[in-house]
């Protein structure tokens, strides 16, 4: 067989074996990813979730949590006014939607702070009319000081 064939067969079993659970329309998870920067002592924890809400069947919502880890506030700084992004793969790796494609945002550097263990969300929705298979979605919190990038893979039916 082609090795250039393997990889993306080995994705879609994966894709195929992680994210086949049923769709629901309970605001549960349909994919969850948890990321902290390498330790259990990691300044921020992420969770990015995608949840099917209950009275919209064509969109999912992606959220992005961060949470402070630590007991002293965090300020998390971006270069622009840009502080997150969303985007969705196909099998093929081909980005097929963008939250800020098409987007204007401002120049001037932006910061958030973080309270001692304090949480914020980022959260967007897709419009998947006519879209089904495998996919892998990607969240991005643009910080300069605690960039995180993110992905999990699902299914549409």
């Amino acid at each position: 067989m082609d090795n250039r064939l393997i990889l993306p067969l080995l994705c879609a079993a994966s894709a195929v074996a992680f994210a086949a659970a049923p769709f629901s329309h309970d605001e549960k998870p349909i994919a969850t990813v948890k990321h902290s920067a390498a330790e259990k002592a990691a300044p921020i924890v992420t969770t990015f979730d995608i949840t099917r809400p209950r009275n919209d069947a064509e969109n999912l919502r992606f959220t992005l949590n961060v949470k402070n880890n630590t007991t002293k506030m965090l300020e998390l700084r971006f270069p622009d006014g840009q502080t997150h992004d969303f985007f969705v793969k196909d099998f093929a790796g081909k980005v097929i939607w963008r939250w800020s494609e098409g987007r204007m945002f401002t120049s001037a550097m932006k910061s958030e702070t973080l309270k001692g263990k304090g949480e914020t969300a980022f959260e967007e929705s897709w419009n998947t009319e006519g879209q089904h298979g495998a996919f892998t979605a990607v969240a991005i919190l643009k910080s300069n000081n605690y960039p995180v990038e993110t992905s999990v893979q699902f299914m549409l039916p």
